[in-house]
C-alpha cells in the first residue's frame, strides 16, 4: 500500500490529491490546487463569485487564492456519491533550476496567471482528467511525470474562462493582515492552554506546514518562538502583581516544566523569574491601590525582544 503523503505534514513536498469535502469557510493555502470534478453537484466559490462545475473541466487555482468547495446534495442521482480530485502541489519541491529551465517557461506562465482561477474544459481537458484516475498519493516518480504532464498539456490549451478577471479581488495585504490578527488573538485567548500548531492552524484553515511559513515568514519570528515570548511577558507582570509561587506562575502562563520556564525567561529577561521579581519589588508598594504600576510593568515588559534565537 502506497505511503500516504499530507498536506499538514512534512511528507508533503511535492503534492497531496484529496477528495472533495466541503467547507463553510474560505480555504487560505499557499499552494496551487488543481480541481477536477468528476459527478455533477459541485460549486467553487472564489472572493464574490461562485461557480457550478461540471464533468469534464478543470480549474487551476494559484497560492493564497481563497476559495472553497460546496456540495448539492439534491443533484446526486440514486444515492451515487459526489465525488470531486483537489490536487494541491508546490513548485519548490522541483527544484528551482527545473522550474526556471526553458522547457517548464510555458507551465511557469500559466502557473502564474493561475491567480485569475483559470477554467479549462473541452475533449482535450477531457483526455487530460483521464490522468487524474492514475495519481494517488505515493512516493513513486512516475506520480510526479504524471502532474508534469497534466500541466504541460494544460499550457498548451487556452482556458476557457478566468473566472477571478472580471470580479474584485480581496487585497493581499488585507487579507494577509486580517489573518495575522485572527491567529495572534487566538493565540491570547488561549495562551495558557496547551497550545499546538495545528490548533491555532485549524482555526485560520490552514495546513501546519502552510501555517508554519505564513506565520514565520510575516512574523519574522516562528510560531513556537512568538508563543515563548508571549508567556514570559504574561509571567512577567503576574511576577510583579502576585504574590503567587514562581510555580504556580510557570503553569499558569501554559509553560509545562519549571526548569524550561526559568530557561526562557533568563534567556528573554537576563535574569531568573526569582531575581526578577525581587529587583522589581518596589513596583509593588501599594500595588493594591496604585493606578500606575501597570503601566510601569507595561513599559518594562515592553522591553522585552521580539526576535530572539529561542531553540523550541
Amino acid at each position: 500500500m502506497p505511503t500516504k503523503i499530507v498536506s499538514n505534514t512534512p511528507k508533503f513536498v511535492v503534492f497531496d490529491l484529496q477528495k472533495l469535502s466541503a467547507t463553510q469557510h474560505m480555504i487560505f493555502g499557499a499552494d496551487y490546487v488543481l480541481i477536477r470534478p468528476k459527478t455533477t453537484g459541485c460549486t467553487l466559490h472564489l472572493t464574490n463569485a461562485h461557480y457550478r462545475l461540471n464533468i469534464g473541466q478543470i480549474v487551476l487555482l494559484a497560492p493564497f487564492n481563497p476559495f472553497r468547495l460546496s456540495l448539492d446534495t439534491k443533484s446526486s442521482y440514486r444515492n451515487k456519491t459526489l465525488d470531486c480530485d483537489v490536487l494541491h502541489f508546490r513548485l519548490n519541491g522541483m527544484g528551482l533550476t527545473f522550474i526556471d529551465s526553458q522547457q517548464f517557461a510555458k507551465v511557469k506562465s500559466m502557473l502564474e496567471n493561475a491567480r485569475y482561477g483559470l477554467l479549462y474544459e473541452g475533449e482535450q481537458i477531457t483526455e487530460i482528467g483521464k490522468v487524474f484516475n492514475l495519481i494517488d498519493n505515493s512516493f513513486d516518480f512516475s506520480q510526479i511525470l504524471n502532474i508534469l504532464g497534466i500541466l504541460d498539456k494544460l499550457s498548451k490549451h487556452e482556458p476557457m474562462k478566468c473566472l477571478l478577471k472580471d470580479h474584485i479581488e480581496i487585497n493581499h495585504v488585507k487579507k494577509i493582515e486580517d489573518k495575522l490578527n485572527t491567529c495572534i488573538s487566538y493565540i491570547q485567548e488561549h495562551l495558557t492552554e496547551p497550545l499546538t500548531v495545528a490548533m491555532v492552524a485549524s482555526h485560520i484553515y490552514m495546513g501546519v506546514s502552510t501555517f508554519s511559513r505564513f506565520f514565520n515568514a510575516n512574523m519574522s519570528i516562528t510560531f513556537w518562538q512568538y508563543v515563548i515570548e508571549q508567556r514570559v511577558r504574561r509571567s512577567a507582570r503576574l511576577l510583579v502583581k502576585t504574590d503567587n509561587s514562581i510555580s504556580y506562575i510557570c503553569a499558569e502562563v501554559g509553560f509545562t516544566s519549571i526548569s524550561s520556564y526559568n530557561t526562557k525567561f533568563k534567556e528573554l529577561m537576563k535574569l531568573t523569574p526569582k531575581q526578577y521579581r525581587i529587583n522589581h519589588m518596589d513596583m509593588r508598594s501599594g500595588i493594591e491601590t496604585s493606578c500606575i504600576v501597570e503601566t510601569q510593568i507595561n513599559k518594562h515588559v515592553a522591553l522585552i525582544p521580539t526576535r530572539s534565537d529561542i531553540s523550541t
